[in-house]
């Protein structure tokens, strides 16, 4: 049965013209961050941890720190937006500041590997001091166990 009347109206998301605004902007973004992303390595580990996490929280409550996935609004599609701006900054990374694209590949997994770490405090129900231990330890442990600093030479 539709809602109507005064039920519809709170029952409708009406975003403002500046949330709209910034929704095309992040979209737009993502889409030219990604029309090179083919020749680049696919998402890791620490994507998927961080993707997997922001997701989970996301639909059970927890509200996205990331001012750019914020306004997203929905759990999976802010999950699958982390993975594009991943692939995005090892693009560039790679293409525009020359950067070797395993290098760039393990540097912005191990980042990702930290955000997911710090998610994983969260949710365990960790305060921003140790959320953040957690996260350097995730992902300095990432960076170890897979030689990034190999891949950097």
């Amino acid at each position: 049965m539709p809602l109507s009347g005064r039920y519809q109206r709170i029952f409708t998301i009406k975003r403002s013209i500046l949330t709209r605004s910034i929704l095309f902007t992040a979209t737009a973004l993502a889409a030219v961050a990604l029309t090179g992303c083919a020749n680049t390595r696919g998402p890791g580990l620490g994507s998927a941890l961080d993707a997997a996490t922001t997701a989970y929280a996301l639909d059970h409550g927890y509200e996205e720190a990331n001012p750019l996935l914020s306004p997203i609004g929905d759990p999976y599609l802010s999950a699958l937006a982390v993975i594009g701006f991943k692939q995005g900054i090892k693009y560039s990374l790679h293409e525009y500041a020359g950067v070797n694209e395993d290098c760039a590949h393990y540097g912005v997994e191990t980042a990702a590997m930290g955000a997911g770490g710090w998610n994983l405090a969260v949710l365990a129900g960790a305060a921003t001091g140790p959320g953040l231990i957690v996260g350097v330890l995730f992902g300095a442990g990432y960076w170890l166990w897979t030689d990034g600093e190999e891949a950097c030479r």
